[in-house]
């Protein structure tokens, strides 16, 4: 078979030109910087770019925290505000959700925050059909150890709980109005569908909200080691350091 000059200059071209496209770097994820003022619940934030701007209603990529209004909704909001109160994060964006919220990973140094969650019993990893999620792996290690929600054999999924009851009344799917000086922090009245024992949620807002001493003594109503340690160190009656060595929750939440 004759090919002529021009046709073989023409397929090397294109060969080059296929060799290059594959040896592109991949496009990076747009990054931003900021801080988290409102915690919506365990996956969902108000983040506010360093930049200054708007709020950013962000939904936490690869994990599915319970809803406000089921078991451990409010237990696993409060873990993911004190993962991000006070630290400046990196939010990288990963795309939208079927609300329009930002989908993105949070970054606290070297840490993934959803990733943390997941493996401290706070979510699960998030699936879609086949798919069993990111944090699979931490998942399964946190069942093991029956931490947070994992303590619960009864514990439902997200997605099943809203079949069983519906969804919460009133769940905020858009950016949360900031809070700002002087002004009363946002609250959100989550009302528990019927059937369901839940708690009612509030919107955290995390430019006044402080920790203080509630009257909690035992790791079973901590969210996580730094809640804890803090519990330990600052408040009267703690029962979460059996050995004295001034670690506390080592079975449940400070684990070596």
């Amino acid at each position: 078979m004759s090919v002529s000059i021009g046709s073989l200059a023409a397929m090397l071209l294109a060969l080059a030109a296929g060799v290059l496209a594959s040896a592109a770097p991949a496009r990076a994820a747009t990054e931003i910087t900021g801080t988290v003022v409102h915690v919506i619940d365990g996956d969902s934030v108000s983040f506010v770019p360093a930049t200054g701007g708007e709020p950013i209603a962000v939904r936490l990529h690869g994990i599915d925290a319970p809803e406000i209004c089921q078991p451990w909704g409010p237990q696993a909001r409060d873990a993911l505000a004190e993962h991000v109160r006070g630290h400046t994060l990196r939010l990288v964006v990963q795309g939208r959700d079927e609300h329009g919220r930002t989908l993105g990973r949070l970054l606290r140094g070297d840490l993934d925050i959803g990733e943390r969650l997941v493996r401290d019993g706070h979510a699960w990893s998030y699936r879609y059909k086949h798919d069993r999620g990111p944090f699979v792996a931490q998942e399964r290690m946190a069942q093991a150890l029956k931490r947070g929600l994992h303590a619960d054999a009864s514990a439902l999924m997200p997605r099943e709980f809203r079949r069983r009851h519906g969804p919460c009344q009133g769940a905020v799917q858009g950016p949360v109005t900031p809070v700002t000086a002087g002004a009363a922090p946002a609250t959100l009245a989550a009302t528990a569908p019927r059937a369901a024992t839940t708690t009612t949620g509030t919107v955290l807002s995390l430019r006044s909200d402080a920790r203080r001493c509630d009257g909690r003594t035992q790791c079973s109503q901590m969210t996580s080691c730094e809640e804890a340690t803090w519990f330990l160190r600052h408040c009267p009656g703690t029962q979460m350091d059996g050995d004295g060595d001034g670690i506390p929750c080592e079975r449940q939440w400070c684990a070596r």
